[in-house]
C-alpha cells in the first residue's frame, strides 16, 4: 500500500503531531508521505488546492477568534444595531454554531432565531468575501459543500485517500461524519478507533451514534474490540466494568487488565464538602511524606468547577503544591474578582485597585481619566477615595446621579453585618447575570460564573460557621487560596472529569457523587445520565493504582445546608451490601464515617466498618470548642464516655487533634 494514498485523522495538533512522530519511528522516512492531520488541517488543504471551486481566492487567509469578533463588532455598528442588547459574542456564537451544521454545508438560509441574525449573517460573509478570509468553522463545512457540488472533485480525492484513519470517533460530529462518509463511500477503507464508552462531548455536538451506527452505515465492517487496558490495575477496571454495564446505548465490551498489578479502591462518605476535602489533602500529604509519590502523580476530579475551591483551600493549608487545570483558581476567577472589589472597597475605602475594579464593574460611563482625577483629588487632600467622590467636583456633575447609586451599593454593603448577606446583596444589586448577559457569554459559560458565585457565598457561610464574622479575616483568607506557582510537574492537578480525558495518574479522587451534582441533574432524560454515567467511568479509568470516590452527605449551596443524597452510580459500583470485586484486592470502607478520615490516615489496613455513634459523649459533633493551647476548634466526633472520652476537633491554626475531653470547653 502507497503511504501517500493513507489519511490519518484525529482531533487536536498535540496528537496529530504525536501520531507523526511514532509512525516515522515505525517507518522512517516513508512517514511523510502519509497524509496526517486534525479535520481542520486537512480539509484547509484540501481548500487551499482547490479554492476556485468554492469560490475562495488562492490566497485566502484564515481569520483568528479574536478579528471574528472585531469584525462582528463593525457590522453591528453599520446595521444600527443596539450592542448593549444585542452583544457581538451572541451572534458571533450563532454564526459559529450554525456553519458546523450539514445545513450549512448545503448551503441553506440560516435560521432567524436572534435579532436580524440573517441580515448579520450576509453580512459577515460578505465581509469575509470581500477580505479573501475563512473563519475555523468554514473549513469542514466548505469541504462537504465542495465534494456535494462537484462530484469530479470528491472522486479525485477518493483516489488520492484510499486508506483513511480516524482517531477518537467517538467525538466526531455530523459534518465530521459526512466528510468521512463522502471520502470512504459505504464500501470504502474506513479504519475508525473509538470508545462509545468515553463518548462526553455531546453538549458541543459530538454524535455517539457515529459510532454506536457504523456497522449500520458502513457495509462488510469486522469489529475488533481492544479490550485489554494498560493503565489500571484490576479492581479498578472491575468497578469501571460494572458502572458502564448500566448504560443502554453502547455497543459492549469488557475491559481486562494487560498486567497483574494489583490496585486499590476506597470509597468514604463525609458529613460535608468541607470534611471531603481535608480528607482528600490528608491523604495526599501522607503518599507524599511516608510514600515518596510526587504530587504530579495525584488528581483530584470533580463534575463542576465551582467544586475546586475547598480542595484549593485544603492543599494550601498543608502546603501541598497543585495547580488548577483547564481554569484558574477559584479566587482569581473574574467574575469571583469582581464581586470581591465591592467587598474589598467597602472594608478599605483606600484600595485603589479594588475601586477601580468595582467603579468599572459594569460599565458606568466613567473611564480612566476621571478616575485618575478622582484618585489624585484623593491622595492630594489626603482623604479616602469615598469622601473624594462625596466631594462636589465639578468633572463629575455629568455622572453624579451614577456616582451615587455606586456610593449607595457601598454604603449598603457596609450596613449589611453577615457576610454572606453582603455578597448576594452585591450580585444582587449589579443584577450581575444580566450584565454576564450583556457582555454576550453564553448560556452555559454564564451557569458556571454563577455556579462560582454560589460556591462564594457557600465559602462566606463556611468561614461565619467556623471563624467568626471579620470582613477582612474573610478576605485575607481568600486572598491565601490561590493556586500553587509551582511547576505543574511537580503539582497536584485539580480538575473536571471533562478535563481529565486522556490523562491518567497512580492516584485519583472521584469527589462529590451525590445525585444532582453528579450525575449532574437529569431533566434532559436518560439519554443525557448516559452520558453523566460515561463521564463518571472516565473518571474511575484515570487511575492507575489507587481511587478513592467520595461523596459528602451536606452540600452547602449558596447560604444553605442541603441534604445530598448519595449518586445512583455508587449503587452501580456495587452488587447488594458488599463492595466485592472479582479480581485483585479491595478494602471496603464504604462506610458513615461523618469525617472521621484521620482515623483512616493512622491505618491504611483496617477494612472493617467503624462506627462512632456515642449518644453519651459531651461534646457532639459540629460543636464550637476552646483549648488553653491550640484554641478554638469544632468537634468532628468523641469516642468514649466519662473519663475515658476522647474527642477529634478540627482547630482553627492547628489542625486537627485527639485530646481528652476534660481539657476542653465550650465555646
Amino acid at each position: 500500500m502507497p503511504s501517500g494514498n493513507i489519511l490519518a485523522v484525529t482531533f487536536t495538533n498535540k496528537a496529530a503531531e504525536e501520531m507523526k512522530h511514532r509512525l516515522q519511528g515505525l517507518i522512517g522516512q516513508l512517514s511523510n508521505a502519509v497524509w496526517m492531520g486534525t479535520f481542520h488541517s486537512i480539509c484547509l488543504n484540501i481548500l487551499r488546492n482547490e479554492a476556485e471551486y468554492i469560490g475562495l481566492a488562492k490566497s485566502f487567509s484564515v481569520i483568528d477568534q479574536e478579528d471574528r469578533l472585531s469584525l462582528i463588532r463593525q457590522i453591528l455598528k453599520s446595521l444600527n444595531i443596539d450592542t448593549t442588547q444585542f452583544k457581538p459574542k451572541a451572534y458571533l456564537h450563532a454564526i459559529s454554531s450554525y456553519k458546523n451544521t450539514e445545513n450549512y454545508a448545503r448551503n441553506d438560509e440560516i435560521e432567524e432565531n436572534y435579532h436580524m441574525l440573517k441580515t448579520v449573517f450576509q453580512a459577515y460573509q460578505k465581509e469575509l468575501e470581500l477580505q479573501r478570509l475563512v473563519d475555523f468553522d468554514d473549513m469542514i463545512s466548505l469541504c462537504v459543500r465542495l465534494f456535494n457540488t462537484f462530484p469530479n472533485v470528491l472522486e479525485k480525492y477518493k483516489e488520492l485517500y484510499k486508506y483513511i484513519l480516524v482517531d477518537e470517533y467517538q467525538d466526531t460530529n455530523a459534518v465530521q461524519f459526512r466528510l468521512l462518509y463522502m471520502l470512504a463511500g459505504e464500501d470504502g477503507n474506513l479504519c475508525v478507533v473509538g470508545d462509545d464508552d468515553q463518548s462526553i462531548y455531546g453538549w458541543r455536538g459530538a454524535e455517539v451514534r457515529n459510532i454506536l451506527e457504523f456497522d449500520k452505515v458502513f457495509k462488510n465492517v469486522q469489529e475488533i474490540k481492544l479490550e485489554g487496558n494498560y493503565r489500571s490495575g484490576k479492581s479498578i477496571l472491575s468497578i469501571a466494568n460494572r458502572l458502564i454495564e448500566n448504560n443502554t446505548y453502547r455497543r459492549g465490551k469488557t475491559l481486562e487488565a494487560s498486567s497483574d498489578k494489583e490496585a486499590e479502591v476506597r470509597k468514604f462518605e463525609f458529613t460535608n464538602e468541607y470534611e471531603e476535602a481535608e480528607f482528600a489533602a490528608g491523604t495526599i500529604l501522607k503518599k507524599i511524606e511516608d510514600d515518596g509519590i510526587n504530587p504530579a502523580d495525584i488528581a483530584i476530579l470533580y463534575r463542576t468547577n465551582a467544586q475546586s475551591l475547598n480542595f484549593e483551600r485544603a492543599l494550601k493549608m498543608k502546603n501541598i503544591p497543585h495547580k488548577v487545570v483547564g481554569n484558574i483558581g477559584f479566587y482569581q476567577r473574574r467574575e469571583v474578582k469582581d464581586i470581591l472589589s465591592y467587598l474589598k472597597f467597602s472594608s478599605n475605602k483606600r484600595d485603589t485597585q479594588s475601586f477601580i475594579r468595582s467603579i468599572t464593574t459594569p460599565k458606568r460611563g466613567i473611564g480612566n481619566s476621571s478616575i485618575d482625577k478622582i484618585l489624585s483629588y484623593a491622595e492630594d487632600n489626603d482623604i479616602d477615595i469615598m469622601q473624594a467622590l462625596n466631594a462636589d467636583l465639578k468633572f463629575l456633575a455629568k455622572h453624579r446621579a451614577t456616582i451615587e447609586r455606586y456610593i449607595a451599593i457601598i454604603n449598603k454593603t457596609e450596613e449589611i453585618h453577615s457576610i454572606p448577606e453582603k455578597i448576594k446583596y452585591i450580585i444582587d444589586a449589579l443584577n450581575y447575570k444580566e450584565y454576564l448577559k450583556g457582555l454576550g457569554e453564553e448560556a452555559d459559560v454564564i451557569d458556571r460564573k454563577m455556579e462560582n458565585l454560589d460556591e462564594l457565598v457557600s465559602d462566606a457561610v463556611r468561614f461565619e460557621e467556623s471563624s467568626g464574622s471579620s470582613l477582612q479575616d474573610f478576605l485575607a483568607s481568600a486572598a491565601l487560596v490561590t493556586s500553587s506557582d509551582e511547576d505543574a510537574e511537580h503539582s497536584v492537578k485539580l480538575m473536571t472529569m471533562h478535563a481529565a480525558k486522556g490523562l491518567e495518574f497512580k492516584i485519583v479522587f472521584l469527589t462529590g457523587l451525590e445525585e444532582g451534582l453528579f450525575p449532574l441533574g437529569n431533566s434532559e432524560g436518560e439519554t443525557n445520565i448516559e452520558e453523566e454515567r460515561r463521564l463518571c467511568y472516565v473518571g474511575i479509568t484515570r487511575a492507575m493504582e489507587t481511587l478513592y470516590i467520595t461523596r459528602a452527605r451536606n452540600r452547602l449551596r449558596r447560604d444553605r445546608h442541603n441534604h445530598a443524597d448519595a449518586s445512583r452510580f455508587l449503587g452501580e459500583l456495587q452488587y447488594g451490601a458488599a463492595f466485592k470485586f472479582n479480581k485483585g484486592t479491595t478494602q471496603n470502607t464504604f462506610t458513615n464515617i461523618n469525617g472521621k478520615y484521620a482515623d483512616y490516615i493512622k491505618s491504611t489496613t483496617n477494612s472493617q466498618k467503624k462506627e462512632y455513634n456515642n449518644s453519651s459523649a459531651v461534646f457532639a459533633p459540629s460543636a464550637k470548642v476552646r483549648h488553653s493551647v491550640f484554641g478554638e476548634g469544632v468537634v468532628l466526633f468523641s469516642e468514649g464516655s466519662g473519663n475515658e472520652e476522647k474527642v477529634t476537633v478540627h482547630f482553627k491554626k492547628a489542625g486537627i487533634k485527639k485530646i481528652i475531653a476534660e481539657f476542653l470547653e465550650p465555646a
